[in-house]
C-alpha cells in the first residue's frame, strides 16, 4: 500500500511539473514575436548575404550597359605637355639640298627676268638663267645645317572623335552589356527562389515538428493518466502489480519521444534563423499548424509557365544573345572602322614648326591579315552558338523531367494524406473507447497502450504526410519559376 501511495505521488508530483512547464512555455511563447510564413520571407530577402551580394552585380551590370551607350556618343580629349630639349633642333639641308637649288633657282629667273634690264641681261631668257642658276648652285659645297632656336615649349590640343561605322561593333557591343544585365536580374531572381524554397521548407518543418510536440504531449498525458488510473486501481486491489510496470514503461517511452522531438524543434528553429539570418537575441514563433487545402494542379499549365519563368531556361536565352552577340563581334573585325575627328591646336606659336588652327578628317581602317587570328575566333564563337543552343534543349528536358516528379510527389502525398484521415479518426476513437472500457473496469491496461501508440503512430504519419504535401507543393512551384505562389496556400 506504501509503494502504491509514492507511486501516486510521484505521478501527481511529475503531472504538477509538466503542467508548469507547458505554462512556463507558454508564457515564454507569448513574449516572443509570431511571425507568419509571408513575413518570414520578408525577413530572409531583407537580411540574406547572397541576395545582398546579386543586388550589388545588378547594379554592376547597369552601370555597364549605361557605359555601353557611350560608344555612339563622340569623345573629346583635351592633349596638354611641356616638352624641354637639350638641343635646338636642327634641319638637315643635305638632305633638301636638291630643293633648296631649285627654289634658288626659280628665284633667280624670277629675278632676271624682272630686273634684268638693269643689270644688263635682258637678253637672258627665263629658262636659260634657271637651269644656269641652278647647275651653278649644284657645284657650291653643301648647305650649313638650319638650327630652329627653341629647346622648350609648351603642347595643348582639343581633339573630338566621331565613330561613323565599325561593322556593328557598337551595337553588338550594347546588346552583349544588355543580356548581360538581363543576366544579373534573372541570376537575382534565381537566388531568391531558391531562398523562398529554403524558407518555405524549413518554416513548414518547425510547423511540422511543433504538431509532432503536441501530439507527443498529448500522448504523454494520456500516459501519465492512464499511470495514475492504473496506480488507483492496484491500489483497490483490482488490477496486479506488474499492470503498473507496464504504464511506467509507457509513460518513459512518451517522455523519451517529447524531449527527443523538443530538441528536434530547437535545431528545426535554428536552421529557420539561419535562413532569415536573425540574431539569437530575437526570440519568434511560427504558426501552430496548418490547414489542409486541396489544390488542383494541372500539369500542362505547370509546364506551360516553367518553359517562361524558370530562371535556368531565362539565363540561357540571355546566354544565347550573348553568343550571337560575341559571334557579331568577330564578323565586325572583318569590316572597316570609319570615323571622323577633329583636332584643335593650341600654343601654335610657340612651335617649332607651326601646325594649322584646325585639322578636321574621316579616316578608315581595316585590318588585312593578323595570324588568322580573327578567323578562328569567327568559328570558335559559331561553336559556342552551337554549344549555348544544345545546352538549351538538354535544360529543358530537364526541366519537364523535375516538373513531373515533383507534380506526381506532390499527388502521391495528397493520397496518402487524404488516406490517413480516417485512419487518424479510427485511431482516435479505439483510443477513446478502449480508455473508457478501462476506467469502467471493463477493459485491460495494454489495450490502452496500445491504442494509445497507434494513434500516436498514425497521428504523425498524417502530419508528415501532410508536411510532404506542401513541400512537393513548394518544390513544384519552384520548379516552374513560381515559388512565391505557394505563400497564400500555408497562411491561416
Amino acid at each position: 500500500m506504501k509503494d502504491l501511495e509514492n507511486t501516486r505521488c510521484k505521478v501527481l508530483f511529475t503531472r504538477i511539473i509538466f503542467l508548469f512547464m507547458i505554462l512556463l512555455v507558454s508564457h515564454v511563447n507569448a513574449q516572443k514575436q509570431q511571425i507568419s510564413i509571408a513575413e518570414a520571407l520578408e525577413l530572409s530577402y531583407g537580411n540574406n548575404e547572397k541576395i545582398k551580394q546579386y543586388n550589388e552585380r545588378v547594379q554592376q551590370k547597369i552601370y555597364e550597359d549605361k557605359a555601353a551607350k557611350g560608344n555612339f556618343l563622340p569623345s573629346l580629349n583635351l592633349l596638354g605637355g611641356y616638352t624641354y630639349l637639350s638641343e635646338n633642333l636642327e634641319v638637315n639641308t643635305s638632305q633638301i639640298s636638291t630643293s633648296l637649288d631649285d627654289l634658288g633657282g626659280k628665284y633667280g629667273a624670277a629675278f632676271i627676268a624682272a630686273y634684268g634690264e638693269q643689270i644688263g641681261l635682258s637678253g637672258v631668257s627665263t629658262e636659260s638663267a634657271y637651269s644656269t642658276l641652278v647647275s651653278v648652285l649644284g657645284q657650291f659645297p653643301s648647305y650649313p645645317n638650319m638650327e630652329i632656336d627653341n629647346q622648350q615649349f609648351p603642347t595643348a590640343a582639343l581633339t573630338a572623335t566621331q565613330p561613323l561605322f565599325t561593322g556593328g561593333k557598337i551595337i553588338a557591343a550594347k546588346k552583349y552589356a544588355k543580356a548581360e544585365l538581363n543576366s544579373a536580374d534573372i541570376e537575382l531572381r534565381q537566388v531568391k527562389y531558391e531562398i523562398a524554397n529554403e524558407l518555405i521548407k524549413r518554416y513548414l518543418n518547425v510547423v511540422l515538428i511543433k504538431q509532432v510536440v503536441k501530439t507527443r504531449q498529448e500522448v504523454y498525458e494520456g500516459m501519465l493518466k492512464h499511470e495514475e488510473q492504473a496506480a488507483r486501481a492496484i491500489e483497490l486491489e483490482i488490477l496486479p502489480q506488474h499492470v503498473l510496470l507496464r504504464a511506467k514503461v509507457a509513460v518513459a517511452d512518451a517522455q523519451k519521444d517529447l524531449n527527443n522531438d523538443l530538441n528536434q524543434e530547437e535545431l528545426a528553429t535554428m536552421a529557420l534563423r539561419t535562413t532569415m539570418n536573425l540574431a539569437d537575441s530575437v526570440q519568434f514563433t511560427v504558426m501552430d499548424s496548418i490547414a489542409y487545402k486541396d489544390l488542383y494542379l494541372d500539369f500542362e499549365e505547370l509546364l506551360t509557365t516553367a518553359y517562361t519563368k524558370q530562371p535556368i531556361l531565362n539565363l540561357i536565352d540571355q546566354k544565347e544573345e550573348m553568343a550571337k552577340q560575341a559571334l557579331a563581334l568577330e564578323k565586325s573585325k572583318f569590316m572597316p572602322n570609319i570615323a571622323a575627328f577633329g583636332t584643335y591646336n593650341m600654343f601654335r606659336d610657340e612651335l617649332p614648326i607651326v601646325p594649322p588652327e584646325f585639322i578636321v578628317g574621316v579616316q578608315a581602317q581595316i585590318n588585312l591579315f593578323n595570324g588568322f587570328k580573327d578567323i578562328n575566333q569567327l568559328k570558335a564563337k559559331k561553336h559556342l552558338e552551337k554549344e549555348v543552343e544544345n545546352a538549351k534543349n538538354y535544360a529543358v528536358k530537364q526541366i519537364h523531367l523535375l516538373v513531373q516528379s515533383n507534380y506526381v510527389t506532390a499527388r502521391n502525398q495528397q493520397k496518402l494524406y487524404n488516406s490517413l484521415s480516417a485512419t487518424v479518426d479510427l485511431a482516435k476513437e479505439n483510443l477513446r473507447i478502449n480508455t473508457r472500457r478501462f476506467e469502467e473496469g471493463l477493459g485491460k491496461s495494454i489495450d490502452v497502450i496500445d491504442a494509445s501508440l497507434l494513434y500516436k503512430k498514425s497521428k504523425i504519419e498524417q502530419i508528415v504526410a501532410l508536411n510532404g504535401y506542401y513541400q512537393a507543393i513548394a518544390n513544384l512551384y519552384t520548379a516552374v519559376g513560381e515559388p512565391e505562389k505557394m505563400i497564400p496556400f500555408i497562411t491561416k
